[in-house]
């Protein structure tokens, strides 16, 4: 059997198909969006194949019949018109100042008068765009398609700081604006990002642009779904399975729990995270290669500017508007958290017109708990006298004095740079410990008088937590008493522990609690 040759890193269709790489085909939906419509916008997550797509249909665009053969789309064009294609790639960069971005931009039109052996004559970059574009079709006969890949990334890069954020959308804008006004030497136009800008009118006005994000006959248009998966890959299943000595049903049981679960849509097949999947065929391994391709540090930064709560993330509900709602002021953390592919869609109720969101796959819930901990909480990464698995023994087997013990070891260890003098800082310390433990966390849960600051649920226990800052944990216990936080476990045959806690910001841990059995 032939040695089957994974695209690893490789983003560019010419060269995974001239060098035999495995392909999944996806042409049958570049045909139809580009035949569909003329402007179009795409979001999904990091690493899951939109630059590949991109380049499908700059091939498909540039005429190059002799790509697709044996492909969906061969059989679906018959004209196969040579257009000029502008391609914009707004990734390589980071995005630290303004000038960043017009260099960014100009360098990108240098290149496609070069290729196409146009004038850059104008002094701004929006101002060149819209000459190229018209020098284009003059000289060429043909109108132009424009792809813009991670049209998002300048705004990304700095979503933490709200006044440079202001001045690249300012830019970008009058860049997009260009577009529409061109709307007559245009054939096709695609922007590719992670997140879709609800309120920024970053497109200028670009009303005719369809967002196909959320289409259900699009859910599969990047990534590997259920059906293509078994397709396309089971000769290296077949493989995987003979590696590790099981049986071809529990290697697919296994890479389905660790890979699949992505929903772009209220109906439609699974969607394997493709990036994952190869990788790990390559490697043999069911490893976390989502995570350690790098996580987005805009979240970090979004969540200790914001002081977003980190509970209760699985199964919140939002309308497709909610989801498509992103500012550099945004309070909602859930929506950034689709788009960037932690969460995703799971159920929808057309009664509410709203999705049910949950954590995709095994990989995901790592890369994502695991990231944070990673940042908030340095003692976790076994250089301090934490101990991972002895907390999780307490917790479980109803020590709470000793749980307690580890945490205040835990945050004495945690960067205090990073630290903010809130209460809602310290819950998301304990949220993020508990779980990369596994176990089951609530935090600011709403009761007749009040809010409780944190429950741990386990089989056997239910702990209920009042923290205080600078005060005492004799306030904190006295909260939880009169404010009735344990009355909803009333009839639980669990035994519960009521835990008043303080923490310092002098010391920056826990200086004191007092724990009670009910």
């Amino acid at each position: 059997m032939a040695q089957i040759k994974y695209p690893i890193g490789i983003q560019t269709f010419r060269d995974i198909i001239t060098e035999d790489f495995i392909y999944v085909d996806k042409t049958a939906l570049v045909y139809d969006i580009t035949d569909r419509y003329r402007y179009v916008f795409l979001s999904r997550p990091r690493r899951f194949g939109k630059s590949l797509l991109v380049s499908t249909i700059e091939s498909y665009f540039k005429g190059e019949k002799s790509l697709f053969n044996g492909l969906a789309l061969e059989s679906l064009e018959r004209k196969w018109i040579s257009y000029p294609v502008f391609r914009f790639d707004f990734s390589p960069a980071n995005y630290v100042d303004e000038s960043r971005l017009s260099e960014s931009i100009y360098g990108s039109l240098k290149s496609i008068a070069q290729d196409y052996s146009l004038s850059l004559d104008r002094s701004g970059v929006s101002e060149n765009f819209a000459s190229l574009i018209k020098q284009a079709y003059l000289k060429y006969g043909k109108k132009v398609v424009i792809l813009i890949d991670e049209y998002d990334k300048p705004l990304l890069d700095c979503l933490h700081d709200h006044d440079l954020n202001e001045k690249l959308k300012g830019e970008l804008r009058g860049f997009y604006s260009v577009i529409k006004a061109s709307d007559q030497y245009i054939r096709f136009a695609m922007l590719t990002g992670i997140s879709k800008f609800g309120k920024l009118s970053i497109f200028s006005g670009m009303n005719n642009l369809k967002d196909i994000s959320l289409i259900p006959r699009y859910n599969d248009i990047c990534g590997i779904s259920e059906s293509e998966f078994h397709r396309y890959f089971r000769a290296s299943i077949e493989s995987f399975a003979e590696e590790h000595d099981i049986s071809e049903e529990k290697a697919w049981s296994e890479f389905r729990k660790k890979y699949d679960g992505y929903h772009f849509a209220s109906k439609g097949e699974g969607i394997y995270n493709p990036f994952s999947v190869i990788n790990a065929f390559d490697d043999n391994e069911l490893d976390d290669y989502w995570f350690e391709s790098g996580s987005p540090s805009y979240l970090i930064r979004l969540i200790e500017k914001n002081n977003y709560r980190l509970d209760a993330i699985d199964g919140q509900k939002r309308t497709k508007l909610e989801l498509s709602d992103i500012t550099d002021t945004s309070t909602d953390f859930v929506p950034l958290l689709f788009q960037s592919g932690y969460l995703t869609i799971k159920g929808y109720n057309p009664d509410t017109s709203k999705y049910l969101l949950d954590f995709p796959n095994r990989e995901v819930v790592t890369a994502f708990w695991s990231s944070l901990a990673n940042h908030f909480l340095r003692g976790m990464d076994g250089q301090s006298a934490f101990n991972l698995k002895k907390c999780l023994k307490d917790i479980n087997e109803g020590r709470p004095e000793d749980f307690m013990t580890s945490m205040k070891s835990l945050f004495a260890d945690t960067n205090s740079e990073r630290e903010k003098d809130k209460e809602i800082h310290f819950q998301n310390m304990m949220a993020i410990a508990a779980k990369m433990m596994g176990l089951t966390v609530r935090t600011e849960i709403h009761s007749a008088k009040g809010r409780c600051d944190m429950q741990i649920l386990t089989s056997g226990y239910v702990y209920i937590f009042e923290f205080k800052i600078n005060d005492t944990p004799e306030e904190a216990i006295k909260q939880i008493h009169e404010k009735g936080y344990a009355l909803p476990f009333e009839a639980d045959s669990r035994t519960i522990f009521l835990i008043g806690a303080n923490f310092s910001t002098n010391s920056r841990t826990l200086d004191g609690w007092i724990i009670e059995m009910l």
